[in-house]
């Protein structure tokens, strides 16, 4: 396993579905906010704000990974490694958590037609987009958890 060229596809794989989501619900927060539609603007809404959260984070990792000395010691590199698989195994128990909170906020909307949440009205919509985005992640945090705990790959120049 190459650190570099795992960090590379993790945050490549990463921004391409932010920079996605954040379009595509964009647009369809754009194209429901008539409120004729709240479930679907709901799902695009939180679609929209997960998906620049998710771009962010993408953002700053790659800017991270271009700023680390190619030529660290396998020492470092296996410091890094760690690190950012325990960090990647953190985000997998908050991603269960995501999916457990839109999971709860789908049942309590479902009654009541949304469930207040911090100021906002939250559909059933908007637990749908969120058990989306957390399973997700929840599937591309444990993956790239899973492939560091392989050793690593020193590539000498």
């Amino acid at each position: 396993m190459n650190l570099s060229q795992e960090e590379r596809r993790l945050t490549t794989i990463l921004g391409i579905w932010g920079v996605g989501c954040t379009a595509k619900g964009s647009i369809g927060w754009f194209a429901t906010r008539d409120g004729s539609h709240p479930q679907l603007n709901g799902f695009a809404r939180q679609t929209a704000m997960w998906g620049a959260i998710d771009a962010a984070i993408a953002g700053v990792g790659w800017l991270s990974s271009t700023r680390r000395d190619p030529f660290e010691s396998p020492a470092e590199q296996e410091k890094h490694r760690a690190r950012l698989r325990r960090t990647l195994m953190i985000n997998s128990a908050a991603d269960v958590a995501y999916i457990a909170g839109g999971t709860a906020v789908m049942i309590a909307a479902k009654s009541t037609g949304s469930k207040r949440v911090l100021g906002m009205n939250l559909t059933v919509g908007d637990g749908a987009a969120i058990v989306v985005q957390g399973a997700f992640l929840l599937a591309l945090d444990a993956m790239f958890a899973k492939r560091l705990s392989e050793p690593i790959v020193t590539v000498q120049a």
